[in-house]
């Protein structure tokens, strides 16, 4: 299913501390035809990333060393609510779910994950 003409130019970051998962997401985020991709292996940047450049979405791998995406959602919240960003939160860990929802995700992908569910959950939250 193809992303609506209107949001293919959603600023969305990527944060995920494997190279080769960023590398994997932002293709097929490409593919899907969004426009506007970045992404990092820093989670420690996100907040000031979202300052800058105002995401409308974050796809945030729960499992990272320096700073777990529990850490950065917490970052989040510290922002203005009209700054903040809808999350998609990912991770191999169900029972992860309930907390990352409680700490600001807006939803929750289960790994491993079909790279359409990705898309479609996206432009779901886009909408």
């Amino acid at each position: 299913m193809a992303p609506s003409n209107d949001r293919l130019d959603a600023r969305i970051l990527i944060v995920d501390d494997q190279p080769a998962n960023v590398r994997l997401l932002e293709h097929t985020l490409r593919r899907a035809g969004y426009v506007a991709v970045m992404s990092t292996t820093e989670p420690r940047d996100v907040a000031a990333l979202q300052l800058q450049h105002g995401y409308d979405l974050i796809v945030l791998d729960l499992q990272m060393p320096q700073m777990n995406g529990l850490e950065v959602l917490a970052q989040l919240q510290k922002i203005g609510e009209a700054e903040r960003p809808a999350v998609l939160v990912m991770s191999a860990d169900s029972a992860q779910k309930a907390a990352a929802l409680a700490a600001g995700a807006t939803s929750f992908l289960g790994k491993p994950f079909k790279l359409e569910d990705v898309v479609a959950q996206l432009q779901v939250m886009l909408q």
